[in-house]
């Protein structure tokens, strides 16, 4: 298992994180007879938001390659204001580096209505790390992957970053 070492905080101690902005516009589709975006939409704009940390972090052919999987164990969401059809929104995405694997990676949500600039919901996606033959949690990373990820979280990367 990786060393614990400082170089994941920043010079104030804080832990780094990787931040990621996703524009998003609710199309026709997604609303539900009232007119509001339906709440399962909500979850999968979080997979968005978490995709694209983890496509940085162990892209899925890396992943599959190792013969590993990050399935989701845990997802939240609160919902604060009804998202409407149309609705110009962003989704806030952030992990926080760790220092030593945990077994588990929590990336946290906020999506914010651009001009009402207003947090319409909020929640919480946690994922582990699975070997797919066996289906056991990987209690370890690739030393070169584990330095990979602790590098995501340099100064360099560590800004808001919009797609």
């Amino acid at each position: 298992m990786p060393p614990r070492t400082p170089s994941a905080a920043d010079p104030a101690g804080r832990p780094r994180s990787i931040r990621r902005r996703l524009n998003l516009t609710p199309a026709f589709h997604q609303v539900d007879m009232m007119g509001v975006v339906h709440n399962v939409q909500y979850f999968y704009w979080f997979e968005a938001g978490r995709m694209q940390i983890m496509e940085e972090i162990m892209p899925l052919h890396d992943a599959m390659q190792l013969g590993v999987a990050m399935p989701v164990v845990e997802n939240q969401c609160f919902y604060k204001k009804p998202v409407r059809f149309g609705d110009p929104l962003v989704l806030l995405t952030e992990h926080r580096c760790l220092d030593l694997w945990e077994g588990r990676m929590v990336f946290s949500h906020s999506l914010v209505h651009r001009k009402l600039k207003t947090e319409m919901a909020c929640g919480r996606t946690t994922a582990t790390l699975l070997e797919l033959a066996s289906g056991r949690l990987v209690k370890t990373w690739p030393e070169d992957l584990w330095q990979h990820y602790r590098g995501l979280a340099s100064a360099e990367h560590a800004t808001a970053r919009e797609d």
